[in-house]
């Protein structure tokens, strides 16, 4: 494929408004809706903007193609890219951190991987996958959460927060040895989800494994090395957690549970009002919060 004569040292927005002129209408109208959303590129597919601007999926393809892209998964890595370069508003920060030594050069590259994780994050927004996952949450009738060690913390906090969005969910700690209230309940259509994040803890494996054996649903939410999480489920998500720091990145995990928790509001939409308002009189009634 021939590119367009100096077009590979042009940038995105430089390499459309190069070709501006020449292009057809619909082309045009790709054009426009890209430039005028750059921000939203990294999150959005190709069908994604077909739909928005009205055209073909084969359309937004032809069009990256003339520009010289293979495809949008070339232009989302561009973009990803200049997200973190001097020439944008954050530029001026990034640069301050970029130049200092030691610990600001640790935090400049980390901010690369948590840019990186978070849109890895984004991108799984309305797949079969998150479709799946979100349809367990809304519809099982009991949903226990559990994650142990470091991520104790994570899981505590997404049944924290999902108990106030539909009843029946349960942390699930293992203290009792037996998790009993998963799996000696009396439950039609359970759904376990389950956090985990190197080095992996024998309860995580040995419970995955018992729930796939009781054909519980089964969501893993983990790091990219966990290789034992496929074998029990279809259901597993893989967040990025590469850091220059310390400790792995847990940020992609937030994320991700923030997304997810929105989707069930917006599924559950009037049940969840009614809940809140029902949970709101109860802390009002044991004065739970402060006014």
């Amino acid at each position: 494929m021939q590119r367009h004569q100096g077009m590979s040292t042009l940038k995105f927005p430089e390499r459309i408004k190069d070709r501006f002129a020449g292009m057809t209408r619909s082309e045009r109208s790709v054009a426009s809706y890209m430039l005028s959303n750059l921000h939203l590129l990294p999150f959005e597919s190709a069908a994604d903007i077909a739909a928005r601007v009205g055209v073909s999926q084969m359309t937004v393809g032809r069009f990256l193609r003339s520009i010289g892209y293979a495809g949008i998964g070339e232009v989302k890595n561009e973009l990803r890219d200049a997200a973190l370069s001097p020439g944008l508003k954050i530029g001026d920060r990034l640069e301050r951190l970029r130049a200092k030594r030691g610990a600001g050069k640790d935090a400049h590259r980390n901010l690369q991987y948590e840019v990186n994780a978070l849109v890895s994050v984004y991108e799984v927004v309305g797949s079969p996958l998150w479709d799946r996952a979100i349809g367990r949450l809304v519809e099982s009738d009991a949903v226990f959460v559990a994650g142990f060690q470091t991520v104790g913390g994570m899981a505590a906090d997404f049944a924290a927060r999902l108990v106030y969005l539909r009843p029946s969910v349960t942390l699930l700690d293992g203290r009792d040895g037996t998790f009993a209230d998963l799996l000696a309940g009396n439950w039609n259509r359970p759904c376990l989800v389950l956090f985990e994040i190197r080095r992996y803890t024998k309860f995580s494996q040995l419970l995955a494994h018992e729930a796939r054996q009781r054909s519980i649903d089964l969501i893993i939410v983990c790091d990219r090395h966990c290789h034992w999480a496929a074998d029990d489920t279809d259901l597993v998500f893989s967040v990025n957690t590469d850091s220059s720091l310390f400790w792995d990145n847990q940020s992609p995990f937030l994320s991700l549970t923030n997304l997810m928790l929105d989707q069930v509001a917006r599924r559950l939409k009037r049940a969840v009002a009614a809940r809140l308002r029902a949970l709101t009189e109860l802390q009002d009634g044991f004065g739970a919060f402060q006014e």
